[in-house]
């Protein structure tokens, strides 16, 4: 029996879920149920590849710690073990000497959160251990430095105070660590992460326990990260950074500027030299463009974790057509990885003509350009930009904490950190242009002026500066995407829309048969409708008339509604619990993408209500009464192409707010009966019409915002 199969035997519960499981190249659980991360460190184990030996705790402990607020015993047991497997693999000892062993404690959901969830590093430390390993090792200096950054991380990360007592005993660490990436889940910042990025799938958090290797040990030791391939521009050349004497939050957080990869080269080229070679073994085996941490200790060369990289949308369009010409994926492949939003991007100016000197200059993290005022709080970024103006956050450096502001800025830029550091991570996720790197002073000397930031050169400009038509590069790969889509490229986006949408149909075709309807999703419908039928209830929420009917029968015995000729409606306690549901429902959003896409919402609303005008009344005094098939194309053509024109809203929509999310398939159901030539679903009010589906959207985001019909039409927005 090997040691993994020993832990999860030991941990086999009534419910027949291994809760702990040894990372051993054999562990055959999917990434759902072991998180990325983990699933990461046992595939570059089976592939050979030189990495700490670890163990995971499994999101199904992550359940079990949510519904009851504590580590069972059974899976503490099962821990325990586990690091007893650590102490045979490594020949050291967890808590004591002469050979301490100490871990890394880490988060991993199945999608990756890049920064969004704790990490305590080099547990396992107090004074008797720092004692011994300054005996080990022969460097009291190294051991007094681990100490000190595991007790700053441990303050910040599992005490929440700064001048918190940590405590002496491992074990009782170990158990508060645990618990502390556990509750990570559901901090603010990755709850703000999973909306604004539309992160689904399975909840929660696996955690990683592995044991250390040592960045910080020596002048042949440091940590560091690599790029198969430049997550900015997509070209196929190694893309990295590289920190003497540190340890991978150094990196990771901005706080200091790593040097090149080259400088590794230079220092141990034989590390290097493995490093080069695994980072190609790894894109070969994963087909994608790897992110991956590596740590050197003495010389050696040691890998922590391989994952796709996040990139920009030039790198998106130009990696995808690049590993299709090479064979790792097909055409069809590579139009998967390609959004519409990342094609539109790439064919926006995305450098600018300039005259003099820049303002400041420093390193591209993520290319593109924006303009806009500069401010250095991401609280003040947040307001500026819920009130309507382009900001860019300008930091010393940005950290998870920082997220909400990076999502309302324009661009971002920092004075320290390099290419693959936290605001570099982030910018490419979210699609900001950012330079980093641009040295002390940066944030005092652009304050409160309007700057133009070119992600793509590293620099930042006066004013508001114009941009250079695309490169005929850029142009050439997306025709090749266009190609395999049969299409042009000026229609690409279209088509992918196109795509994303006919998804969501048979997605909302999937739903009706949905068993159990949500009271927020159902209240509220009939609150935006007044009286509403059972079937267009059920047509709206994308479920079975049955069930409407039946939660409409409990909800009037609760005496929540009413029945009435013409279908149900709100009493007044129903309203009040509604109310509440609405209430709790703003809290937990993420309050500036909410008013992020509303604001972009409000700017289509206008197109829409003169189609609609159009649509109703050829002139101010004529009524339309739709015998000029050339002027009813028209409109309806403008209606086509506004639907097109708001997809990528309508996605964000969906993923700042869930609930929201079956507004596409309703749009696009319209949209159908509409090409098929009924065009009563283009306004008819008793029917799921584009007019009413958009009405119904608007009064949701209305609410959603904390707003009220009266406010909108007080300010020109009510539809």
């Amino acid at each position: 029996m090997t040691a993994g199969a020993e832990l999860v035997e030991r941990n086999d519960g009534a419910a027949g879920a291994a809760r702990v499981v040894e990372l051993d190249g054999t562990c055959s659980l999917s990434r759902e149920r072991i998180g990325g991360k983990a699933w990461s460190i046992n595939r570059m184990r089976a592939l050979g590849l030189s990495v700490p030996p670890a163990f995971v705790i499994t999101i199904d402990a992550w359940a079990d710690f949510s519904a009851h607020g504590v580590i069972g015993e059974d899976v503490w047991r099962a821990v325990r073990a586990g690091i007893a497997t650590l102490e045979r693999g490594t020949g050291r000892t967890f808590g004591s000497g002469p050979r301490p062993l100490l871990m890394s404690v880490r988060s991993g959901a199945a999608v990756s959160m890049p920064g969004m969830m704790d990490t305590v590093l080099n547990l396992g430390m107090n004074e008797a251990v720092a004692r011994a390993l300054a005996a080990e090792r022969g460097n009291s200096t190294y051991a007094a430095d681990t100490w000190e950054r595991f007790r700053a991380q441990y303050r910040e990360t599992v005490l929440g105070d700064p001048a918190g007592a940590v405590p002496e005993d491992p074990w009782e660490q170990l158990r508060a660590a645990i618990s502390a990436v556990f509750r990570s889940w559901d901090s603010p910042r990755a709850q703000t992460y999973r909306r604004n990025r539309g992160v689904s799938g399975p909840s929660g958090t696996a955690v990683t326990i592995q044991a250390m290797v040592f960045g910080n040990l020596d002048e042949k030791s440091g940590t560091g990260v690599l790029f198969s391939r430049d997550p900015n521009t997509g070209e196929r050349a190694m893309f990295g950074e590289w920190l003497v004497g540190g340890q991978g939050e150094d990196v990771v957080s901005g706080r200091t500027t790593p040097r090149p990869l080259d400088d590794l080269a230079t220092l141990l080229p034989q590390a290097h030299g493995r490093l080069v070679a695994a980072a190609e073994l790894l894109e070969r085996d994963g087909r994608d463009i790897q992110d991956i941490e590596f740590t050197v200790e003495s010389g050696a060369l040691w890998l922590l974790q391989s994952r796709p990289a996040k990139r920009s949308a030039l790198a998106a369009v130009r990696a995808a057509v690049a590993m299709a010409d090479e064979g790792l994926i097909s055409a069809e492949e590579a139009l998967e990885r390609v959004t519409s939003d990342q094609v539109r991007a790439v064919l926006r100016p995305a450098t600018g003509a300039y005259t003099g000197t820049p303002l400041a200059r420093g390193e591209s993290a993520c290319p593109g350009l924006a303009a806009g005022v500069v401010v250095s709080d991401p609280y003040e970024a947040e307001r500026r930009a819920e009130a309507g103006e382009d900001v860019i956050l300008v930091r010393p450096t940005t950290s998870p904490d920082d997220l909400h502001g990076m999502i309302a800025a324009r661009a971002i830029v920092t004075g320290l950190g390099g290419v693959t550091s936290h605001a570099a991570l982030v910018s490419r996720e979210i699609g900001r242009p950012c330079v980093v790197g641009c040295g002390p002073g940066v944030v005092e000397g652009l304050a409160g002026r309007i700057v133009t930031v070119d992600g793509g050169a590293g620099t930042v400009w006066p004013g508001r500066v114009e941009g250079k038509p695309v490169d005929a590069s850029t142009f050439a790969e997306v025709g090749r995407l266009a190609d395999w889509a049969g299409t042009d490229a000026d229609g690409l986006a279209a088509w992918l829309d196109a795509r994303a949408t006919a998804a969501a149909t048979q997605a909302h075709a999937e739903l009706a048969t949905v068993t159990n309807v949500p009271d927020l999703d159902l209240l509220r419908l009939i609150g935006i409708k007044g009286r509403a039928t059972h079937d267009a209830l059920a047509t709206g929420l994308g479920a079975s008339a049955e069930t409407v009917a039946a939660r409409c029968e409990e909800l009037v015995a609760e005496g929540l509604c009413a029945a009435t000729p013409i279908g149900v409606r709100l009493t007044a306690e129903g309203r009040q619990y509604l109310g509440g549901l609405l209430a709790t429902e703003r809290r937990e959003a993420d309050r500036a993408a909410i008013a992020s896409v509303y604001a972009e919402f409000c700017a289509f609303n206008g197109d829409l209500k003169n189609i609609v005008t159009a649509w109703q009344m050829k002139g101010p005094d004529t009524v339309n009464d739709h015998a000029d098939a050339g002027y009813d194309g028209a409109v309806l053509a403008r209606l086509t192409e506004l639907h097109g024109t708001v997809q990528p809203l309508l996605r964000r929509i969906g993923a700042v707010a869930p609930r929201l999310a079956r507004y596409a398939a309703r749009f696009a159901h319209a949209i159908e009966r509409i090409a098929a030539g009924d065009h009563s679903w283009v306004a008819r009010p008793v029917l799921d019409s584009y007019h009413t589906v958009w009405f119904e959207l608007h009064e949701d985001l209305i609410g959603l915002c904390g707003l009220s019909r009266a406010d909108e039409a007080a300010a020109g927005r009510a539809h």
